[in-house]
């Protein structure tokens, strides 16, 4: 009798055991709906950013231009409204930095677990496309300084230092748009689970 009652104890745990191995392997998909929100705040704000940056480079050139056109008063207003725009840029960046929070408070709560992978993956992307962001947006803050000393002070020689910068900020433009990439194939292979 004692025998019996331990099988059959097996075979409760076993079945139990098996019931929600097969549950959790059927368990239907789930992203929170704060995620999804949060998701999609971030590439309102990753665009705002693009298209903040885009504008810098634009007047990179102008600058350019009216260096050569030795229109100096120009460059500087051309300058101070970037060095203004430089500050708006900063602040959209931390406020992706929060929505990437808000996503990764969330990631346990994705279901299925190759999906919260793809999820984290993507969110470890952005918060380190950030982190470049901030870097690149630093030295774009500081090749526009270096711009404002040249045509303020004419014995200042910037020509070396501005190369610097460039370089400096074209190697972060990669990085970032590595990591953008990264992101991106994440989330498309992350949308594969919620799509029927």
């Amino acid at each position: 009798m004692k025998v019996q009652l331990k099988i059959g104890a097996v075979i409760a745990v076993v079945a139990f055991g098996l019931y929600f191995f097969i549950n959790s392997l059927l368990a239907k998909s789930f992203v929170p709906t704060e995620f999804a929100e949060a998701r999609l705040t971030s590439v309102a704000v990753a665009k705002q950013i693009v298209n903040l940056s885009s504008d810098a480079l634009s007047s990179l050139d102008q600058i350019s231009k009216y260096d050569q056109q030795g229109n100096t008063s120009k460059a500087l207003i051309l300058i101070s409204n970037e060095v203004i725009k430089n500050q708006e840029t900063h602040q959209e960046a931390i406020k992706l930095s929060s929505e990437l929070e808000q996503m990764a408070r969330l990631l346990n709560d994705i279901k299925p677990t190759q999906a919260k992978v793809l999820a984290t993956e993507a969110v470890s992307s952005e918060v380190a496309l950030v982190s470049r962001l901030l870097v690149y947006n630093d030295f774009l803050l500081q090749l526009f300084q270096t711009l404002r000393d040249k045509f303020q002070n004419k014995n200042f020689n910037a020509d070396g230092k501005v190369q610097d910068l460039i370089n400096k900020i074209n190697e972060q433009a990669r990085a970032i748009n590595d990591f953008d990439n990264r992101f991106n194939q994440s989330l498309a292979e992350f949308d594969k689970f919620f799509t029927n």
